[in-house]
């Protein structure tokens, strides 16, 4: 078949002849075949086909070439790039097929402006060199990235005008979402950021009665417990115990897990062997000197509310010329991130990251999908007893 009258297109690319196929090609540019005259061929001259569809070199593929690809429509398509609920498992993953086979990139500054949302998360966190806190932004990270969201990490410094500041930051951004680990007992973030109340939001770590939020928690008091009832059953019962601000709800909650326990066991509380002090190695280090040094009846075993207490508690201990388990045996809630290379090997519960960073984000989508029901979420994430060698076990 061939063009009966040259054409000339007043345009440098490919020409690709399609026959009778425009109400299927919607959105391409189509282009009559006309004679020299500018009139429509007669009978007699009329071209083979109808249309021809005209396409630039190398120009990027289209939403409407994914929908023609995967034999759905444009809007499914579009709702299967951004994980709509609506959209089925099958679907889905046969559209993302054809997606990456393009590497195909959805325009999203135009469709911030159509939509409202940008795809990005805001991620705030007091200390990122925390492992803790690393891990759960990794966790989360890899989950957002799985739906196509960008994460936004900003690190506040365990600073209560920081953490303000950058969430205002993020909600200019326009952010879809945030994650917030907040400090200290300060619960008036909506008062100062209005705007945040109205994002979807997900608090961990901290929480606060006056803040309105899905929030994802360690069950703190239950593993305080079953730490403390560890070292109980290998005979100690001057258990000092290390912990953070009891403004925060980790501090507070892990040192009423230690005090439940020991009158669960028939022990009495003892203020003398409690230290609340930061969550940083200093702390645990100053909190180990301060119980030990110059003390006639020291405790013969501590539990840590963090690991890097931990970590600073070894690093004081191996300083006071103390050896662990025989001179005083301890326990951590978490475990430290260089926990293999640490001798004895510290018992801790087992590790809460994943879990919570998972948890955390998956709330986080829901809330941003618009589900019901998932701002008032509250879950409490428990784990069990890691057992090392710090506490006296084999």
């Amino acid at each position: 078949m061939g063009i009966r009258h040259p054409i000339n297109f007043p345009y440098h690319g490919i020409v690709n002849v399609v026959g009778n196929v425009y109400n299927r090609n919607i959105g391409w540019p189509f282009v009559k075949f006309l004679s020299p005259s500018g009139r429509r061929d007669s009978e007699d001259a009329k071209p083979a086909v109808d249309f021809v569809r005209v396409e630039k070199e190398g120009s990027p593929i289209r939403l409407e070439d994914i929908a023609r690809e995967s034999g759905v429509s444009i809007k499914t398509v579009s709702r299967a790039i951004h994980d709509h609920p609506d959209v089925s498992s099958a679907t889905k993953s046969r559209v993302m097929k054809i997606v990456d086979k393009h590497n195909y990139s959805p325009n999203w500054a135009a469709q911030s402006l159509r939509s409202q949302k940008t795809h990005t998360v805001g991620f705030v966190v007091p200390n990122i060199t925390n492992g803790y806190f690393g891990e759960i932004g990794m966790t989360m990270d890899r989950l957002f990235r799985s739906h196509r969201y960008a994460t936004l990490i900003s690190f506040t410094s365990n600073d209560h005008q920081i953490e303000i500041e950058s969430l205002n930051s993020l909600i200019n951004k326009n952010v879809d979402g945030i994650v917030f680990a907040p400090i200290g007992g300060a619960g008036d973030y909506f008062r100062k950021v209005p705007l945040l109340a109205r994002k979807p939001l997900v608090i961990i770590d901290n929480a606060f009665k006056e803040m309105d939020a899905a929030c994802v928690l360690h069950d703190n008091a239950h593993g305080a417990g079953l730490l403390v009832e560890h070292l109980y059953r290998h005979g100690h019962r001057r258990i000092a115990c290390v912990t953070g601000p009891t403004e925060e709800t980790s501090g507070a909650e892990r040192l009423e897990g230690y005090r439940t326990a020991l009158a669960r066991l028939g022990l009495p509380y003892d203020e003398s062997l409690v230290r609340v002090t930061n969550w940083e190695i200093n702390g645990g280090d100053e909190a180990i000197r301060d119980l030990f040094g110059n003390r006639a009846q020291r405790p013969t075993a501590v539990f840590f509310a963090n690991s890097q207490q931990l970590l600073g508690g070894y690093k004081a201990f191996n300083s006071l010329g103390l050896s662990l388990p025989s001179d005083v045996a301890v326990v951590s809630f978490d475990p430290p991130n260089v926990m293999d290379s640490l001798v004895p090997r510290p018992t801790t519960l087992e590790a809460f990251e994943e879990k919570i960073g998972s948890a955390a984000a998956r709330c986080l989508l829901e809330l941003i999908q618009g589900k019901k029901g998932a701002r008032k979420r509250a879950m409490r994430i428990r784990g069990d007893v890691r057992v090392g060698t710090s506490c006296g076990c084999a």
